[in-house]
């Protein structure tokens, strides 16, 4: 299966993507793709098991997956249609692998928000009233999140980037703001804070869990104008913009707020309070919602132009890739994500499907790492020393990751794949049958 068979398997009728999303457009998705509610709990959470040796531990973690990150911008170098690692895997390992990256990535990402979406009722609802609280206000909550994630997706590509763009911006100032106080402190901090339970591999995995999620964005490269020119560019930038981020912030709160022994699991709150007193927690509350918010945007556009991807390379029936001409959108794509995001969020089915999402994301990476030379080779482009060198070290990352997964993760997967492999055999059944039908 190669690019073009998946770029041009649109079912009759549709329309076409548009292609609108600039670089910076483009950095705004990867940004909001990364940088979700993990950060308001990471420092307190890393540095319980590093103490103060948390900034290095988060920087060195960034600086490790780099390589991966590396493998894939240069992998969206070389696409420029809809689905992204789903269609590097099929151009490396084959049809069934690709679709199987497809399949967990849709699966791992519908979960992912779902999670996000349930926490972020828990903060809005963290300061409302008492009368307020209950299952029935957290519906509440759940349900216009979700009304506001499908309006948003409902926007045409550019409008909808602009609400990311505007999203992006309102997350990153409190964090500045945080950062930039905290820099006194940072400079002149002189003692050393131990770890309330030392734990380095309990520090490293938690450093992982905040950084993946930069692969997500690359599904779009059929909406953006130039992506083989601004994907590599997008990605590698924000990837270091954010592990320069998160490394000041927890830096930040070891030396302004971090007291061993003491169990913080809202560590960003606790240092804007210690650093603006009550107006600071207001301020990270509104920047936590708005945070979780982009994050679940940008993750429900994942999801369906995944789908929509599947569908272009004859996984799903035409109806799931159908594209509405006057708008240049997969509407029913969107809606078949955020109508199974949503029985997710309500049914609380999403807990045992976001743990499998560490282990999928391994082998989605391990599966681009293995390809990124098989399609260097059967394109006739060079694989130089600076390409050997990254994919090495990348499988080396994969791999040290891959055995920090448990082993009932490992089930749970397996039993996904599996129930993947049977849709794929039942759409095609279906897609057979419907051609045979109109033949």
């Amino acid at each position: 299966m190669n690019e073009t068979t998946a770029s041009t398997a649109a079912p009759a009728g549709s329309g076409q993507l548009v292609r609108s999303l600039g670089l910076w457009g483009l950095a705004a998705v990867i940004l909001n793709g990364m940088l979700g509610a993990g950060i308001f709990a990471l420092p307190g959470s890393v540095a319980h098991f590093s103490g103060s040796w948390v900034p290095l531990i988060v920087f060195g973690v960034g600086m490790a997956l780099l390589p991966i990150v590396l493998v894939f911008a240069r992998l969206s170098g070389l696409f420029e249609a809809t689905g992204g690692p789903l269609l590097y895997v099929s151009a490396g390992l084959g049809p069934v692998a690709g679709y199987q990256v497809g399949w967990l990535q849709c699966l791992s990402g519908a979960s992912s928000v779902a999670a996000n979406v349930n926490l972020l009722a828990d903060y809005a609802l963290r300061a409302a009233p008492p009368w307020l609280a209950g299952q029935t206000a957290h519906l509440g909550v759940v349900l216009a999140a979700l009304g506001v994630i499908l309006w948003i997706n409902l926007l045409d590509t550019q409008r909808s980037a602009a609400w990311i763009k505007r999203i992006s911006v309102a997350k990153l100032l409190p964090l500045a703001l945080l950062i930039g106080l905290a820099l006194p402190g940072i400079g002149s901090a002189s003692a050393f804070r131990p770890a309330t339970e030392w734990s380095l591999s309990q520090a490293v995995m938690l450093s992982i869990y905040a950084f993946i999620g930069f692969e997500g964005a690359l599904c779009i490269a059929g909406e953006a104008i130039d992506p083989r020119r601004d994907f590599p560019r997008a990605l590698v930038g924000v990837f270091l913009a954010v592990v320069a981020l998160y490394a000041l912030l927890v830096w930040g709160y070891v030396v302004t707020a971090y007291v061993p022994g003491v169990e913080d699991r809202a560590s960003l709150l606790t240092m804007a309070v210690a650093l603006m007193g009550p107006v600071g927690m207001t301020v990270i509350l509104v920047t936590a919602v708005v945070s979780i918010i982009g994050i679940t945007i940008v993750s429900t556009l994942f999801v369906s132009r995944r789908i929509l991807a599947l569908q272009q390379t004859g996984s799903l029936p035409g109806w799931f890739g159908m594209i509405r001409p006057e708008t240049g959108l997969p509407r029913n794509a969107v809606y078949v994500a955020v109508g199974v995001i949503t029985l997710l969020a309500m049914s609380g089915g999403f807990t045992a499907l976001a743990a499998l999402s560490v282990a999928a994301r391994m082998l989605i990476y391990l599966g681009c790492v293995a390809s990124l030379p098989v399609v260097l080779v059967r394109r006739g482009l060079p694989v130089s020393g600076f390409v050997i060198v990254t994919t090495a070290s990348a499988a080396i990352a994969c791999l040290v990751l891959i055995v920090q997964v448990s082993l009932s993760a490992w089930t749970g997967l397996a039993l996904a794949m599996a129930i993947g492999l049977v849709v794929r055999w039942s759409a095609s059944r279906s897609i057979r049958a419907a051609a045979a039908a109109s033949g």
